[in-house]
């Protein structure tokens, strides 16, 4: 059975704490005998000096190290463009293949991923000793930012380690939410297999991420729930194995509400569902118990408090549908179309790559002579086409990895069952001779898929860039291009605007956004703020009518049954266990008492909504603790006014107009510079 323990080889975090913390020791005499010691304890002087004093800008420590792997990581911007013009190399590997690039990708160091890799793009490839490029180091330190920046520069995003992993499967297996978010809305595969068979789903499911297995259940992983891997063991096993109650139940679950529904939920919590039970247990409760006893007496109690819990349906419902101020479509597509009817059929245990490679080249067909309403072929988009091919690409290095293995084990192209010696044929007699030995061969191949990927991926960078300048998304890019993340959004891609935020339970950013409410199963924002608000005094109001109705069915129905003496006749009924009409008093009394959690809960909210509402903030921004909270009383009863008019225009004199009053930071004059202040209110994600 294949060993579910993932041994990394890749210690590219432990030992750059290692060197943050115990730098290299300097020689006697305070002297460096390398320039990467003197950059290992940031010493920049020392650096410049050795450097012209003539020092090899790339001498390395006894870890392989140079002196560019610690400029990136310590962000010892002053040296880069010194090394870099004394001829320093990125692509210098540590013992363990580790380049500076790794380094940059993993300290989120844009600037330095940019200025090294500015004329060959191809080093942003460059792999360790485990065949972990930039990508994937990203991917498993979390660093969405900076996978967004190498996206754009034409890297894949199915790009595999050596063992098959994907930079998706990486970010399952640490449970690295945001940047599962991240791939997901550029669509990366959920049903790609690393060399076990073993899918993100698996990954996700090994280690528990119960938040990640749900985001991967809403693009369409419910189709391989029951998908084995190389040893036969399906996600749904795997969480029964690892005593995963839990997930199995969430599972079975997800797998009836898409047989019923063709979705795996309905609502993304029980929240919703919750309060669906609450209403329908007090109609019950209501209808059958309560208006009978009050209806001859008090029949507009009855008739008031219906229409009380029929408006306070209606509005949950509209803000459950409503728009909260949406900033871009939901950027994250469904997957169920890569994976076909039957997900299982894709994949050959016997010849893992070969089958993917195959299916790869089956869905590039079928979606590039895909017809229209009258049956003519239409051309794929260019943007999908290339992402596709350069898919292929990566599967064709795992078979000319597989084949150089074999190669070295005396089974090289000779042998007909090698995988490389068909698959890999038009690459190895591509505008060349055949002739030579299998090592040779091996060469050419490589030599040809390396040209082919780059030509691919200048290709697709100029495809994707093309691609959002056409969404007039041109002041995104050049803030991207500029590691300027904190003005933009890379999941929706889009500038923020001011007291904007991006709600991951909705994967979209909301305009002004409040908070995420569980209950309706949506975000608040500026287009739903009015409609929340009523919804809410309005649940509250008919909480307490209801404490009404239930006052009026005591005196109406409870005392005078007491009065005529069936209050003995209820102590008996109760020690008897003989409860009939008896119990219907008592079920009115339980429900008013658990009622008093709802009023706490609907009121506090109520309290707080308002609050805010005054005070011109929103829970988000509250949650911040901003200095000025207090001094907005003041202006209590122009915010009133400009909420329910959703007029925006005093936002900027509120947020941006002087240090003390608004977001600036202390020392800008009020107004000298109202980038600055817009930025430093930007928040940052949670």
């Amino acid at each position: 059975m294949v060993n579910r323990v993932v041994n990394d080889g890749h210690q590219l975090a432990l030992s750059m704490r290692s060197y943050a913390s115990n730098p290299t020791p300097c020689s006697s005499g305070g002297r460096y005998t390398s320039v990467a010691e003197a950059a290992a304890q940031q010493n920049t002087a020392a650096v410049i000096d050795m450097l012209s004093q003539g020092y090899e800008a790339d001498g390395q420590d006894s870890d392989g190290n140079t002196a560019l792997h610690y400029t990136v990581l310590f962000r010892l911007d002053s040296l880069l463009d010194p090394l870099l013009e004394r001829g320093a190399r990125p692509n210098v590997g540590n013992n363990s293949g580790e380049c500076a690039v790794h380094w940059a990708a993993n300290s989120c160091n844009v600037r330095a991923l940019d200025r090294m890799t500015k004329t060959n793009r191809a080093l942003l490839s460059m792999r360790d000793c485990d065949g972990f490029t930039a990508f994937i180091v990203a991917a498993q330190m979390d660093n969405y930012l900076v996978m967004e920046w190498l996206y754009l520069k034409g890297i894949s995003l199915e790009e595999q380690d050596d063992c098959g992993r994907t930079a998706l499967q990486w970010a399952c297996y640490k449970g690295n939410k945001k940047t599962v978010h991240w791939l997901l809305s550029r669509s990366a595969s959920i049903a790609h297999r690393d060399r076990e068979g073993m899918t993100a789903l698996h990954w996700a499911v090994l280690q528990g991420h119960t938040q990640v297995v749900e985001m991967l259940m809403e693009v369409g992983a419910v189709g391989l729930i029951d998908v084995p891997d190389c040893t036969g063991e399906t996600p749904i096993a795997l969480a029964t194995r690892k005593k995963n109650r839990f997930l199995v139940v969430a599972f079975h679950k997800c797998q009836i509400f898409d047989f019923l529904f063709g979705r795996p939920h309905v609502f993304q919590n029980l929240m919703p569902s919750a309060f669906l039970l609450f209403v329908a247990y007090h109609i019950i409760i209501f209808a059958l118990i309560i208006a009978p006893g009050i209806a001859a007496i008090t029949p507009e109690a009855v008739t008031h408090w219906s229409m009380l819990m029929g408006l306070s349906l209606l509005l949950w419902v509209q803000c459950l549908f409503s728009d909260p101020g949406w900033l871009q479509p939901r950027t994250i597509p469904s997957q169920s179309h890569l994976l076909g009817r039957d997900p299982a059929r894709t994949f050959d245990v016997d010849q893992p790559i070969e089958s993917q490679m195959a299916h790869c080249d089956s869905l590039l067909q079928k979606l590039s002579l895909a017809g229209d309403g009258d049956g003519e072929a239409v051309e794929l988009p260019g943007l999908r086409k290339l992402e596709l091919e350069q898919n292929k690409y990566n599967y064709q290095r795992q078979l000319l990895r597989e084949a150089r293995r074999r190669l070295e084990e005396a089974c090289g192209l000779g042998n007909a069952r090698s995988p490389a010696a068909g698959e890999m044929q038009p690459l190895i007699t591509s505008g060349m001779n055949v002739g030579g030995s299998p090592q040779a061969q091996l060469e050419r191949a490589t030599a040809t898929l390396h040209e082919q990927e780059r030509a691919t991926g200048d290709s697709l960078r100029r495809a994707r860039v093309e691609h959002l300048l056409a969404e007039g998304c041109g002041e995104y890019l050049t803030l991207v291009e500029n590691g300027d993340f904190k003005q933009v959004c890379v999941f929706c891609r889009i500038v923020r605007s001011m007291r904007s935020h991006h709600c991951k339970e909705q994967g979209r950013c909301v305009e002004r956004m409040d908070h995420y409410c569980p209950w309706i199963d949506n975000s608040v924002g500026l287009g739903n703020q009015r409609s929340f608000l009523l919804f809410i005094v309005v649940l509250l109001a008919t909480i307490f009518y209801f404490y009404y109705t239930v006052f009026l069915y005591a005196f109406d129905r409870v005392f005078p049954d007491i009065s005529r003496g069936s209050f003995s006749e209820l102590l008996e009924a109760l020690t008897n266990g003989s409860l009939g009409p008896e119990l219907q008093p008592i079920l009115v009394l339980t429900t008013a008492a658990l009622d008093l959690f709802f009023v706490l809960f609907v009121g506090s909210l109520v309290a707080r909504t308002t609050a805010f509402m005054m005070v011109n903030l929103t829970t988000f921004e509250f949650s911040r603790r901003p200095s000025h909270v207090l001094q907005r009383f003041r202006k209590a009863l122009v915010n009133i006014m400009s909420f329910w008019t959703l007029d925006t225009s005093g936002d900027a004199a509120a947020f941006l107009g002087s240090p003390r009053n608004g977001w600036i930071a202390p020392g800008k004059a009020a107004g000298s510079n109202l980038e600055e202040g817009r930025l430093a209110y930007l928040p940052e994600e949670p």
